[in-house]
């Protein structure tokens, strides 16, 4: 019988700190691009926004690669979900 260390898992892959960085920087540069989104415009930042920062959130816990991209997503999405409520308010108060 061995009582050793116990071993830790290797870390999980980078996919989730990937994903959330796409997603918050397609929910950002959408919202600013020159098409017509009057009424879109909003609901697209809070469509790519809101998923982004869930699962950066997922890629920033536990034992994972990629944590700084998950971060970064994190706050792009943050970012989006900011600027999509203020062309919510926008369009509201239009």
């Amino acid at each position: 019988m061995s009582y050793g260390s116990p071993q830790q898992a290797p870390p999980r892959g980078p996919l989730l700190g990937l994903l959330a960085l796409v997603l918050g920087a397609f929910a950002v540069v959408v919202t600013f691009l020159p098409v017509n989104l009057d009424l879109a415009r909003p609901y697209v930042a809070w469509t790519f926004g809101l998923p982004g920062l869930v699962i950066a959130a997922l890629g920033l816990l536990g034992h994972r690669k990629g944590k700084p991209m998950a971060a970064i997503g994190a706050m792009l999405s943050l970012l989006a979900l900011v600027i999509g409520a203020i062309a919510m308010a926008n369009v509201v108060m239009h």
